[in-house]
């Protein structure tokens, strides 16, 4: 008599994240990798500035505990995707890592 399995599980795959700068920015990119300075934060929408020397884009998390261990001037890589219109584009971060010892300028020269 054969042994039953259990049904296997479906996992969602995820697209990969693209490094890429707030100024290159796009509306139709999918998910991207962002590396910057919280600049700011909204404790009210659990949201952050992220300052990448290129510009400023809003990031918002919806993991409270996560949002509590960041802090402002603290350097942070971001995955996630992207909402909004041109003018007005924000960041669903999915993923937020510290890189508080992260050499922003080797890592300029590498990704810039």
């Amino acid at each position: 008599m054969p042994i039953e399995q259990p049904p296997k599980q479906q996992f969602k795959k995820r697209d990969p994240s693209k490094q890429v700068l707030v100024k290159n920015l796009d509306k139709d990119m999918k998910r991207i990798s962002l590396v910057g300075t919280i600049v700011t934060k909204n404790d009210s929408i659990l949201s952050f500035l992220l300052d990448d020397g290129t510009g400023t884009v809003n990031v918002i998390i919806n993991d409270a505990d996560l949002f509590g261990q960041l802090t402002e001037g603290q350097i942070v890589r971001v995955m996630g995707r992207i909402w909004g219109e041109e003018a007005d584009i924000e960041i669903q971060g999915d993923i937020v890592q510290d890189f508080s010892k992260l050499d922003m300028t080797l890592f300029k020269q590498v990704f810039s």
